[in-house]
Protein backbone atom coordinates (compact mmCIF):
# COMPACT_ATOMS: atom_id res chain seq x y z
CA UNK A 1 0.00 0.00 0.00
CA UNK A 2 1.29 3.55 -0.70
CA UNK A 3 1.10 6.70 1.66
CA UNK A 4 -2.16 6.91 3.75
CA UNK A 5 -2.26 10.39 3.22
CA UNK A 6 -3.72 9.50 0.14
CA UNK A 7 -7.04 8.17 1.20
CA UNK A 8 -7.31 10.43 4.75
CA UNK A 9 -7.33 13.80 3.39
CA UNK A 10 -10.22 16.28 3.49
CA UNK A 11 -10.48 16.30 -0.41
CA UNK A 12 -10.67 12.66 -0.68
CA UNK A 13 -13.13 12.13 2.74
CA UNK A 14 -14.97 14.84 1.40
CA UNK A 15 -15.65 13.11 -2.13
CA UNK A 16 -16.41 10.02 -0.69
CA UNK A 17 -19.58 11.79 1.33
CA UNK A 18 -20.50 13.09 -1.61
CA UNK A 19 -20.45 10.44 -3.73
CA UNK A 20 -22.76 7.83 -0.90
CA UNK A 21 -25.30 10.73 -0.57
CA UNK A 22 -25.73 11.75 -3.93
CA UNK A 23 -25.94 8.12 -5.42
CA UNK A 24 -28.09 7.24 -2.56
CA UNK A 25 -30.34 10.43 -1.84
CA UNK A 26 -29.73 13.31 -3.54
CA UNK A 27 -30.50 11.76 -7.09
CA UNK A 28 -33.66 11.13 -6.09
CA UNK A 29 -34.97 13.60 -3.83
CA UNK A 30 -33.26 16.22 -5.77
CA UNK A 31 -33.32 15.03 -9.93
CA UNK A 32 -31.72 17.43 -12.15
CA UNK A 33 -28.65 17.44 -14.47
CA UNK A 34 -26.12 18.74 -11.19
CA UNK A 35 -27.02 15.17 -9.25
CA UNK A 36 -26.51 13.18 -12.53
CA UNK A 37 -22.91 14.58 -13.02
CA UNK A 38 -22.08 15.01 -9.25
CA UNK A 39 -21.06 11.74 -8.60
CA UNK A 40 -18.63 11.50 -11.57
CA UNK A 41 -16.92 14.85 -10.93
CA UNK A 42 -16.57 13.88 -7.20
CA UNK A 43 -15.16 10.26 -8.16
CA UNK A 44 -12.67 11.35 -10.82
CA UNK A 45 -11.51 13.36 -8.20
CA UNK A 46 -11.04 10.49 -5.24
CA UNK A 47 -10.32 7.79 -7.79
CA UNK A 48 -6.48 8.84 -9.30
CA UNK A 49 -5.50 8.95 -5.54
CA UNK A 50 -7.02 5.64 -4.70
CA UNK A 51 -5.18 4.08 -7.72
CA UNK A 52 -2.18 5.51 -6.00
CA UNK A 53 -2.64 4.48 -2.36
CA UNK A 54 -3.50 0.95 -3.81
CA UNK A 55 -0.26 0.65 -6.74
CA UNK A 56 2.26 3.35 -5.31
CA UNK A 57 4.44 2.51 -8.61
CA UNK A 58 1.94 4.56 -10.39
CA UNK A 59 2.34 7.91 -8.85
CA UNK A 60 0.93 10.46 -11.07
CA UNK A 61 0.31 8.05 -14.15
CA UNK A 62 -2.34 7.22 -11.76
CA UNK A 63 -4.68 10.12 -13.55
CA UNK A 64 -4.31 8.72 -16.86
CA UNK A 65 -5.30 4.86 -15.49
CA UNK A 66 -7.98 6.73 -13.84
CA UNK A 67 -8.77 8.53 -17.14
CA UNK A 68 -8.91 5.58 -19.23
CA UNK A 69 -10.78 3.33 -16.93
CA UNK A 70 -13.34 5.99 -17.17
CA UNK A 71 -13.92 5.86 -20.78
CA UNK A 72 -13.79 2.65 -20.76
CA UNK A 73 -16.81 2.37 -17.94
CA UNK A 74 -18.46 5.31 -19.69
CA UNK A 75 -19.05 3.21 -23.15
CA UNK A 76 -20.92 0.44 -24.25
CA UNK A 77 -17.46 -1.78 -24.25
CA UNK A 78 -18.06 -2.16 -20.86
CA UNK A 79 -21.17 -3.71 -20.39
CA UNK A 80 -20.31 -7.54 -21.00
CA UNK A 81 -17.87 -7.00 -18.05
CA UNK A 82 -20.60 -5.30 -15.90
CA UNK A 83 -22.65 -8.35 -16.38
CA UNK A 84 -20.04 -11.15 -15.70
CA UNK A 85 -19.49 -9.55 -12.33
CA UNK A 86 -22.51 -9.12 -11.53
CA UNK A 87 -23.68 -12.91 -11.84
CA UNK A 88 -20.85 -13.45 -9.59
CA UNK A 89 -20.85 -10.49 -7.20
CA UNK A 90 -23.61 -10.15 -3.98
CA UNK A 91 -23.45 -6.71 -4.50
CA UNK A 92 -24.80 -5.58 -8.55
CA UNK A 93 -23.11 -2.46 -10.17
CA UNK A 94 -24.72 -0.22 -13.14
CA UNK A 95 -23.89 2.62 -14.95
CA UNK A 96 -25.85 4.85 -17.71
CA UNK A 97 -24.11 4.97 -21.25
CA UNK A 98 -23.88 9.03 -21.40
CA UNK A 99 -21.38 10.37 -23.11
CA UNK A 100 -21.69 13.77 -22.21
CA UNK A 101 -19.92 12.31 -18.73
CA UNK A 102 -16.46 12.63 -20.13
CA UNK A 103 -16.44 16.70 -19.87
CA UNK A 104 -15.12 15.56 -16.25
CA UNK A 105 -12.20 14.00 -17.71
CA UNK A 106 -11.16 17.86 -17.37
CA UNK A 107 -10.50 17.38 -13.55
CA UNK A 108 -7.96 15.51 -13.80
CA UNK A 109 -5.57 18.06 -12.81
CA UNK A 110 -6.74 18.46 -9.41
CA UNK A 111 -5.47 14.88 -8.48
CA UNK A 112 -2.88 15.02 -10.49
CA UNK A 113 -1.48 18.34 -8.53
CA UNK A 114 -2.34 16.51 -5.29
CA UNK A 115 -0.08 13.30 -5.83
CA UNK A 116 2.57 15.37 -7.09
CA UNK A 117 1.96 17.41 -3.67
CA UNK A 118 2.18 14.72 -1.18
CA UNK A 119 3.57 17.83 1.42
CA UNK A 120 0.06 19.31 1.36
CA UNK A 121 -2.38 16.32 1.35
CA UNK A 122 -0.35 15.65 4.31
CA UNK A 123 -1.39 19.05 5.64
CA UNK A 124 -4.96 18.22 5.20
CA UNK A 125 -4.82 14.52 6.74
CA UNK A 126 -7.05 13.04 9.46
CA UNK A 127 -4.05 11.42 11.60
CA UNK A 128 -5.59 9.29 13.83
CA UNK A 129 -8.10 6.65 11.30
CA UNK A 130 -5.97 3.75 10.38
CA UNK A 131 -6.39 4.07 6.19
CA UNK A 132 -8.44 0.65 6.32
CA UNK A 133 -11.05 1.60 8.12
CA UNK A 134 -11.72 4.07 4.79
CA UNK A 135 -10.24 2.02 2.66
CA UNK A 136 -13.15 -1.05 3.19
CA UNK A 137 -15.68 1.51 3.00
CA UNK A 138 -14.94 3.56 -0.03
CA UNK A 139 -14.69 -0.16 -1.99
CA UNK A 140 -18.03 -0.64 -0.75
CA UNK A 141 -19.44 3.01 -1.85
CA UNK A 142 -17.28 2.78 -5.16
CA UNK A 143 -19.20 -0.92 -6.11
CA UNK A 144 -22.81 0.26 -4.61
CA UNK A 145 -22.89 3.08 -6.98
CA UNK A 146 -26.55 4.04 -8.92
CA UNK A 147 -27.90 0.71 -8.37
CA UNK A 148 -30.15 -0.31 -11.10
CA UNK A 149 -33.93 -1.30 -10.67
CA UNK A 150 -34.79 0.39 -7.53
CA UNK A 151 -38.14 1.24 -7.07
CA UNK A 152 -41.36 2.19 -5.10
CA UNK A 153 -44.37 -0.04 -4.61
CA UNK A 154 -47.80 1.18 -3.74
CA UNK A 155 -49.80 -1.93 -2.52
CA UNK A 156 -53.22 0.01 -2.58
CA UNK A 157 -52.89 1.24 -5.63
CA UNK A 158 -51.23 -1.03 -7.56
CA UNK A 159 -48.23 1.81 -8.80
CA UNK A 160 -44.58 0.80 -9.61
CA UNK A 161 -42.39 3.53 -9.78
CA UNK A 162 -38.73 3.21 -10.69
CA UNK A 163 -36.75 5.75 -8.37
CA UNK A 164 -33.72 5.31 -10.90
CA UNK A 165 -35.36 5.52 -14.38
CA UNK A 166 -34.68 3.05 -16.67
CA UNK A 167 -33.14 3.86 -20.06
CA UNK A 168 -32.48 2.64 -23.30
CA UNK A 169 -32.01 3.98 -27.03
CA UNK A 170 -34.18 3.22 -30.27
CA UNK A 171 -33.19 3.37 -33.34
CA UNK A 172 -36.45 6.06 -34.27
CA UNK A 173 -37.00 9.78 -33.62
CA UNK A 174 -39.47 10.76 -31.60
CA UNK A 175 -42.32 11.39 -34.05
CA UNK A 176 -42.10 7.72 -35.69
CA UNK A 177 -42.05 5.86 -32.72
CA UNK A 178 -45.11 7.42 -31.50
CA UNK A 179 -46.43 6.41 -34.73
CA UNK A 180 -45.30 3.36 -34.75
CA UNK A 181 -46.61 2.70 -31.32
CA UNK A 182 -50.32 3.87 -32.11
CA UNK A 183 -49.84 1.59 -35.30
CA UNK A 184 -50.28 -1.26 -33.08
CA UNK A 185 -53.38 0.15 -31.24
CA UNK A 186 -51.80 1.26 -28.40
CA UNK A 187 -53.45 4.52 -26.84
CA UNK A 188 -51.06 6.96 -26.09
CA UNK A 189 -51.53 10.09 -24.46
CA UNK A 190 -49.62 13.02 -23.06
CA UNK A 191 -49.00 12.12 -18.96
CA UNK A 192 -50.06 15.27 -17.70
CA UNK A 193 -50.29 13.76 -14.43
CA UNK A 194 -46.30 13.52 -14.19
CA UNK A 195 -45.91 16.53 -16.17
CA UNK A 196 -47.86 18.87 -14.10
CA UNK A 197 -46.35 17.18 -10.56
CA UNK A 198 -43.10 18.20 -11.72
CA UNK A 199 -43.99 21.53 -12.70
CA UNK A 200 -44.48 22.71 -8.85
CA UNK A 201 -41.42 24.97 -9.07
CA UNK A 202 -42.93 26.75 -12.27
CA UNK A 203 -46.36 26.91 -10.27
CA UNK A 204 -44.39 28.27 -6.86
CA UNK A 205 -42.68 31.10 -9.21
CA UNK A 206 -45.63 32.11 -10.28
CA UNK A 207 -47.37 32.84 -6.66
CA UNK A 208 -47.30 35.98 -4.68
CA UNK A 209 -47.26 36.15 -1.31
CA UNK A 210 -50.18 38.86 0.50
CA UNK A 211 -48.46 39.76 3.90
CA UNK A 212 -51.85 41.35 4.98
CA UNK A 213 -53.75 38.43 4.25
CA UNK A 214 -51.62 36.66 7.47
CA UNK A 215 -53.46 38.91 9.47
CA UNK A 216 -56.61 38.38 8.19
CA UNK A 217 -56.58 34.99 7.97
CA UNK A 218 -56.82 35.07 4.12
CA UNK A 219 -55.30 33.32 1.77
CA UNK A 220 -51.88 34.26 1.59
CA UNK A 221 -50.68 32.73 -1.15
CA UNK A 222 -52.25 33.53 -4.51
CA UNK A 223 -51.97 32.35 -8.11
CA UNK A 224 -53.72 34.59 -11.67
CA UNK A 225 -55.89 31.47 -12.37
CA UNK A 226 -55.83 32.57 -16.20
CA UNK A 227 -51.96 32.90 -16.27
CA UNK A 228 -51.37 29.73 -14.48
CA UNK A 229 -53.50 27.71 -17.12
CA UNK A 230 -51.62 29.02 -20.11
CA UNK A 231 -48.09 28.17 -18.71
CA UNK A 232 -49.19 24.95 -18.24
CA UNK A 233 -50.95 24.29 -21.40
CA UNK A 234 -47.53 25.61 -22.61
CA UNK A 235 -45.35 23.32 -20.42
CA UNK A 236 -47.76 20.26 -21.36
CA UNK A 237 -46.75 20.97 -25.11
CA UNK A 238 -43.38 21.26 -25.34
CA UNK A 239 -42.87 18.18 -22.41
CA UNK A 240 -42.35 14.31 -24.33
CA UNK A 241 -43.78 12.29 -20.99
CA UNK A 242 -46.17 9.82 -21.97
CA UNK A 243 -48.28 7.91 -21.01
CA UNK A 244 -49.82 4.18 -22.78
CA UNK A 245 -53.55 3.19 -21.10
CA UNK A 246 -53.00 -0.49 -21.14
CA UNK A 247 -50.03 -3.03 -23.01
CA UNK A 248 -50.04 -6.46 -23.34
CA UNK A 249 -47.60 -8.37 -21.84
CA UNK A 250 -48.04 -12.17 -22.65
CA UNK A 251 -50.96 -13.32 -20.69
CA UNK A 252 -50.83 -10.16 -18.75
CA UNK A 253 -51.87 -6.59 -19.23
CA UNK A 254 -50.31 -3.38 -17.50
CA UNK A 255 -51.91 -0.14 -17.18
CA UNK A 256 -50.55 3.53 -17.29
CA UNK A 257 -46.93 2.56 -18.51
CA UNK A 258 -45.34 5.86 -18.06
CA UNK A 259 -42.34 7.27 -20.20
CA UNK A 260 -40.35 9.84 -21.62
CA UNK A 261 -39.23 10.30 -25.28
CA UNK A 262 -35.76 11.86 -25.34
CA UNK A 263 -32.81 12.40 -27.71
CA UNK A 264 -30.51 10.17 -27.57
CA UNK A 265 -27.17 12.61 -27.51
CA UNK A 266 -24.41 10.23 -27.49
CA UNK A 267 -24.72 8.83 -30.93
CA UNK A 268 -23.19 9.78 -34.18
CA UNK A 269 -26.58 10.51 -36.03
CA UNK A 270 -28.98 11.61 -32.79
CA UNK A 271 -31.85 12.96 -34.95
CA UNK A 272 -32.24 9.24 -36.07
CA UNK A 273 -32.23 7.46 -32.44
CA UNK A 274 -34.47 8.17 -29.53
CA UNK A 275 -33.64 7.65 -25.87
CA UNK A 276 -36.83 6.06 -24.26
CA UNK A 277 -37.05 6.59 -20.40
CA UNK A 278 -39.24 4.64 -17.95
CA UNK A 279 -41.21 6.06 -15.67
CA UNK A 280 -43.58 3.43 -13.70
CA UNK A 281 -46.04 1.04 -14.38
CA UNK A 282 -49.28 -0.06 -12.63
CA UNK A 283 -49.96 -3.82 -11.52
CA UNK A 284 -51.42 -6.09 -9.37
CA UNK A 285 -51.99 -4.74 -5.99
CA UNK A 286 -50.95 -5.85 -2.92
CA UNK A 287 -48.29 -7.89 -3.88
CA UNK A 288 -45.79 -9.22 -1.33
CA UNK A 289 -41.97 -8.16 -2.06
CA UNK A 290 -41.74 -11.70 -3.77
CA UNK A 291 -44.23 -10.74 -6.33
CA UNK A 292 -43.21 -7.44 -6.94
CA UNK A 293 -39.98 -8.52 -8.04
CA UNK A 294 -41.01 -11.45 -10.55
CA UNK A 295 -43.60 -9.01 -12.12
CA UNK A 296 -40.68 -6.15 -12.44
CA UNK A 297 -38.29 -8.96 -14.17
CA UNK A 298 -41.29 -10.06 -16.64
CA UNK A 299 -41.92 -5.87 -17.28
CA UNK A 300 -38.32 -5.71 -18.05
CA UNK A 301 -37.80 -8.57 -19.97
CA UNK A 302 -41.08 -8.44 -21.90
CA UNK A 303 -41.49 -4.30 -22.39
CA UNK A 304 -37.83 -3.35 -22.28
CA UNK A 305 -35.82 -5.95 -24.09
CA UNK A 306 -38.61 -7.01 -26.57
CA UNK A 307 -42.09 -4.77 -26.41
CA UNK A 308 -40.14 -1.12 -27.08
CA UNK A 309 -36.61 -2.25 -28.62
CA UNK A 310 -39.21 -3.93 -31.77
CA UNK A 311 -40.99 -0.49 -32.20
Amino acid sequence: MGNKNLILNYIFLGCLIVLFLNDHFFKFQFKSWFTGKLSDIVGIVLLPMLLTYLFPKLKQNSVFVAGLFFIFWKSPLSENFINIYNLMSPISIHRVVDYSDVVVLLLLPVPYFLIKNMSLLEQISVKKINSFAVLLPTLLVLMSTSQPKSYTYSPETGVLTFNNDTRFEVKKTKIDLINEIRNQNLVIVKDTAYILESSRFIVSRMGKFDQEAIKSDGDIFKVDNADLKEVLLKEIEKRSDYKIAEIRIGERTVKNLRFSIEPAFNKISPKKFSEIVVHGVQIDKNLDNDKIGERLREIYKSIITSKFKNF
